[in-house]
């Protein structure tokens, strides 16, 4: 059994969504109305994602992406304290975001936190830019991916506490046995699932681990645990 820390990144590593911020800057107007689709049910975060980056100019290079991307984000206080946290208690600290990895990978790598895992939507530039996300099984996918990732840790008979803020999170963090959740994913879960902490810093997140991870370690292990709601 492996212990989880899993964040998600836009509006929770970092305190802007850095996805939309990208977009807004590069993309040709008519991502908006994908946005759109996408507050409508109409597309999947994942698929508004993908038509979306496709409105990105082909002579946008990564380097201008990735540049950006540094100087707009804002990392949460905290997160450098709490992988250091992860690192000195045994448990894994990964990253699963619906963004991409141009924004996702220069802005962990300059916080110092090069080797944990990331998870995210990876781009290519050919003839245009293309996104796409890749399940833990390597099968593509255009829905669901956080939720692959929980289903996936859940499945090997891991621990996972979900820290997260917003819709993409709901149905990955019904499957942890903890949630750490802000905005949308703490007003989605009130009520519906048995242990969730608010929070605004990853300060917040490392004093309920102190207290509470080592009972809810031993709980999973004998089997006392819920399975998630």
């Amino acid at each position: 059994m492996a212990a989880i820390l899993c964040l998600d990144f836009d509006d929770t590593v970092v305190l802007e969504n850095l996805t939309h911020a990208v977009l807004e800057r590069f993309a040709e107007p008519g991502w908006r109305d994908f946005e759109r689709q996408y507050h409508d049910g109409r597309l999947s975060v994942e698929e508004f994602n993908i038509a979306a980056l496709d409105l990105v100019p082909i002579d946008v290079s990564p380097e201008d992406i990735a540049a950006f991307a540094r100087a707009t984000a804002h990392p949460r206080a905290g997160i450098v304290e709490l992988a250091d946290w992860a690192h000195w208690n045994g448990w894994l600290l990964t990253v699963v975001s619906n963004g991409f990895d141009l924004a996702v990978d220069p802005v962990l790598d300059d916080l110092g936190l090069d080797r944990i895992a990331r998870h995210r939507g990876r781009t290519a530039r050919t003839y245009r830019w293309r996104a796409r996300y890749v399940s833990p099984r390597g099968i593509e996918v255009r829905e669901g991916f956080k939720l692959s990732y929980a289903a996936a840790f859940r499945a090997n008979g891991d621990f996972v506490a979900y820290c997260g803020d917003g819709a993409s999170d709901v149905e990955a963090a019904r499957l942890a046995p903890v949630v750490f959740a802000r905005d949308t994913l703490l007003a989605r879960l009130d009520g519906g699932h048995p242990r969730v902490y608010p929070f605004e810093t990853f300060h917040d997140v490392i004093a309920v681990l102190e207290r509470e991870a080592a009972g809810w370690l031993t709980a999973f292990e004998h089997g006392h645990d819920h399975e998630g709601a």
